[in-house]
């Protein structure tokens, strides 16, 4: 497909950008160890690094998308850049453990700042028929870095350091702002002059703080735990009153109610991710406790799905522009369902060839849905709610993760009780796993009746 010169810029410094925020995520928690004993950081802090980042993601994703659309998307993306690689650069410098987890929660913040605004930039950005296969660049780019993070952090952290991730990461980033602030010049503002949700924003950040911090104390704390789920639920209908209200929301709720393309769209988006995330966590500990492998093998073993997922990417791009993308989005979450049910057949003696072709499913499915999905989303809105748009599409995939993390802790908690995975309570592990992949299984099925119930005329 041949990209128009003026877009090249873009589309390198969006990719490059994109490519680092789930790297920054995969990448660091494979290198956890050598980091806490540097740090000399507990399990429990330890256990929050990526938690931090990951609220960092959650609280400013559809904030990010908002102000897109009031201060211009051009400009909130460099502002989430510049700040992704400030932090990094002083990630790579504390020796304090507090301010390291502080610094992971500005670096999330910049995550979730430009890949918003990224997103909507590319598809405002796209020749007419042609957004497919932008946003099909871009969520390869994505699928990249969560199969590079894992193999690549690790030589990394190996050879020169865990420090040397952060620093090479802010030097990747701040080249992608330079480029953007030097090549790019293409703005959209499409609520320019608006006043900006502040009441909403507050209250969505806190009830995306007290889903992101219960779901990772859910474990550790039940207690504190399903208080702060009880404050966010709370807090979720409080967001949804001030937005009915509010002449200028951050998030316009009545667009849900009256397009319902772009409403089943969203809760397809959420419902899949609900039931996709947790895969590379029990994979995990499946490969490395009941089948005896390393770390370093696992993450080669795991990195499977995502090179499908990069790989078939720009495949799904071509798909949608031959086909109906609504039924491009159909198939990729049949095979994401086929793909769940045949891990649920899993044994501790199993043939790895399972697992490697329910890996080449999900990994396959995965892009067939998400970029198709993903377009949809964007267009439906329309192109005065695009930022908007790519707003929520970060937030209910971040959504869906935190679910997931919830629906995971709870079931190996009736399987396990408090006990740590080991293989002296293998089988009880393998329980579990099985009954949550036969409720995410169910939750795939969920997906494509909303998929289905979409594509209805």
């Amino acid at each position: 497909m041949p990209i128009e010169k003026e877009h090249r810029s873009l589309l390198l410094a969006v990719c490059t950008a994109l490519f680092f925020m789930p790297f920054m995520l995969a990448g660091v928690n494979a290198v956890l160890p050598p980091l806490g004993e540097s740090l000399h950081a507990s399990a429990r802090q330890l256990g929050l690094v990526g938690a931090f980042y990951s609220l960092g993601l959650a609280v400013f994703q559809l904030t990010s998308g908002s102000l897109g659309d009031i201060c211009g998307r051009r400009r909130v993306w460099l502002w989430g850049a510049g700040v992704f690689a400030l932090a990094g650069a002083l990630l790579g410098c504390v020796e304090s453990t507090s301010l390291f987890l502080m610094l992971r929660f500005v670096q999330g913040m910049g995550g979730a700042m430009f890949n918003a605004s990224g997103l909507a930039l590319l598809a405002s950005a796209a020749p007419p028929g042609q957004r497919a296969a932008y946003l099909g660049i871009s969520g390869a780019a994505v699928y990249a870095g969560i199969a590079c993070g894992p193999p690549v952090a690790g030589l990394i952290a190996g050879c020169l350091g865990w420090r040397w991730l952060f620093w090479g990461n802010a030097l990747a980033v701040a080249g992608a702002f330079l480029l953007m602030k030097c090549r790019v010049r293409l703005e959209w503002r499409t609520a320019r002059g608006q006043p900006f949700d502040w009441p909403g924003c507050v209250v969505y950040g806190g009830a995306m703080a007290a889903l992101t911090l219960g779901a990772s104390e859910l474990a550790r704390n039940p207690a504190l735990a399903w208080s702060l789920l009880g404050a966010f639920a709370l807090l979720l209908v409080v967001f949804c009153l001030l937005e009915l209200k509010s002449r200028y929301p951050l998030l316009d709720l009545r667009l849900l109610a009256r397009n319902r393309v772009f409403a089943l769209s969203s809760l397809a988006a959420f419902v899949n991710y609900s039931s996709f995330f947790g895969m590379l966590f029990f994979f995990s500990l499946y490969l490395q406790v009941g089948r005896g492998m390393s770390v370093r093998q696992a993450g080669f073993f795991l990195a499977l799905q995502s090179v499908m997922q990069a790989l078939t990417t720009p495949l799904a791009a071509r798909l949608c522009n031959r086909w109906n993308p609504g039924h491009v989005c159909a198939v990729g979450v049949a095979l994401c369902g086929l793909g769940l049910m045949a891990t649920g057949f899993l044994q501790l003696d199993s043939h790895l060839g399972l697992m490697l072709g329910a890996q080449c499913l999900l990994g396959v499915g995965m892009s067939l849905f998400a970029l198709p999905n993903t377009t949809i989303i964007l267009e439906s809105a329309g192109p005065d709610h695009v930022g908007q748009a790519s707003g929520l599409t970060g937030a209910v995939r971040t959504g869906g993760q935190l679910c997931n993390m919830v629906i995971i802790t709870l079931t190996l908690s009736l399987f396990l009780g408090q006990e740590a995975v080991s293989i002296a309570n293998i089988d009880g592990f393998m329980r579990g796993m099985r009954a949550d992949l036969i409720i995410f299984g169910l939750f795939n099925l969920m997906a494509a009746g909303f998929v289905l119930a979409r594509n209805r005329r």
